[in-house]
This record gives structure tokens, sequence and C-alpha cells, in this order.
């Protein structure tokens, strides 16, 4: 399990293997478990993602970064105002121009405000993932967003059954939680907060080597083996935007129906380009 040490909240991350029709009745492993047992993709259980599948992602960064602008006073404040949603993008923005995406502007879609947390969530994660050059997931289907609600409001990792992930398709998936002041900061957190040292919110990552050192991050911006079909779900708990939990996944199955998509934020304006 990873607890928070950074502005008094919590932050939990889960990542899991999907197994074989011969482990019918196994539930997969959270992070902070020990090993699955047989492990069907041949990989080792890694804190943060599957060795070879959602923690084959870009390069970390050499350490936390502190957000320029500082938004956590205006955020903890009041994270749905629009001075939170200013500061927090343009630190994320600053953030990305800090790995070398630079020149990228991070534009969300006009109807942001109006959308829920778990939309919110959701553009803001794949507009991380776009800025980078990776797939996008195709939208939020309603057992994930289920499987999250549920976790953000015991504010615990979402953990969906086997028997969704195999209705779904889903090959592999990760999941994150965050106790913060909505979604831009949680997403700050997951991202740019999520190493060893000064700033880190991840109790995973006690130790510059530890397993799940940017584990949170990994999920969010993971290849996910290049899978055909990347869905996820997302959720709050109350009080709304203070506990959001997040399920991303990559699988071969067709698309479920979809309750909020990427082809949607992008005809309300969404975008990451240079």
């Amino acid at each position: 399990m990873v607890q928070a040490i950074w502005r008094s909240f919590g932050c939990f991350l889960t990542a899991a293997l999907l197994m074989t029709a011969a482990l019918a009745g196994a539930e997969p492993a959270s992070a902070g478990q020990g090993p699955l047992r047989p492990v069907v993709l041949g990989v080792p259980l890694h804190v943060g993602g599957l060795v070879g599948g959602v923690v084959q992602a870009l390069a970390h960064p050499q350490h936390n970064r502190a957000p320029r602008p500082d938004f956590v006073p205006t955020c903890e404040a009041n994270w749905r105002s629009a001075k939170c949603t200013r500061l927090a993008l343009a630190a994320i923005k600053h953030a990305l121009a800090a790995e070398g995406v630079r020149h990228w502007k991070l534009v969300l879609p006009r109807d942001y405000r109006s959308l829920t947390v778990g939309e919110q969530t959701f553009v803001i994660i794949d507009l991380e993932r776009v800025a980078r050059g990776l797939k996008p997931f195709a939208g939020l289907t309603g057992p994930f967003n289920t499987a999250s609600h549920t976790a953000a409001v015991t504010r615990v990792d979402p953990n969906p059954a086997i028997s969704t992930l195999r209705a779904l398709g889903v090959s592999e998936f990760g999941s994150n939680w965050a106790g913060d002041f909505g979604p831009l900061a949680s997403d700050y957190d997951w991202m740019y907060n999520d190493g060893y040292g000064s700033g880190g919110i991840n109790m995973a990552c006690l130790s510059p080597q530890a397993a799940g050192c940017w584990g949170h991050r990994d999920n969010i911006v993971g290849t996910y083996r290049h899978l055909p079909t990347l869905l996820a779900g997302a959720g709050t708990g109350r009080p709304a935007g203070r506990s959001i939990a997040t399920v991303m996944s990559g699988g071969g199955g067709s698309p479920p129906k979809l309750t909020y998509t990427w082809r949607q934020a992008k005809r309300h304006g969404a975008r990451a380009h240079a």
C-alpha cells in the first residue's frame, strides 16, 4: 500500500495480472500484497504495474518537482475555482516542459467545469498521454466507473472483479487512488511527485531503489503493451474531488459501451499540441 506523507493525504496504488480460466476464482493481488501465485503472462508482479506490461512506460523524472506556480493554497481552499484550474494546469505544463516536452499546450475542453469529477480526471490523464505521443484511453466504461467510485468512497485502490475484467477483454490494468485537491492536483502528484525524496507522496517509494517508485505515473503513461483497446474508469467519494480513484486498462476485446469518450472531449476542444 502507498500512504501519502505530503499535505496530510493518502495516495494508494494497485496493479494486477489477469488470471487464466484455470484461476477463475482468484482475485488480482493488490500492490500491498505478496506476489501472485501462478502468473499467466510469465512476469512477476511489480508494485505499480507489470514488468514488461503496465510499467513499460516512459522514462521516470530524476526527482520530484515542486509545482510552479504553487497551486496548493488556492486548490486547497476551493479546487473547483477557475483560479485553481488555471494554476494547476500551468504547473502541469511547467513540469512537462522541464521533462523536455516543451512548447506543448494542454487545452481542457470548453465544458470542463460542467464535467463530473470522474470525467475531468479522465480528460487530464488522456492529455498527459497525448502530449507524450501515447495512445489515449478510448473512454470511461460503467463497470470501471463503479469500481472506482466504490474505491473512492472507501479510500482504497480500485480492484475490479475477475469477471468484470474478462467481460471487458482486459489483459492488464493499473489503478490509482488519491485524497487530494481535485483532478488536476491528483494528476500532478501522480505524475510529478511520485518518486523518492522531498515532496514525494508515494509510501511505496521509501528508498531510491524501491519497486513502487513512480508506480502511479507508470499506470497513467504505461504502454499497456500497445494493446488495441484502452479503457478507463474514474470516480469520486465525498466530499467530491477530495477522494478520487481511477482504473486504466489494456485489452483486445471489442470496445464496450462508454459513458464518456476522448472523442467527446476533443469535440469540445480538448487537445495537447505544440
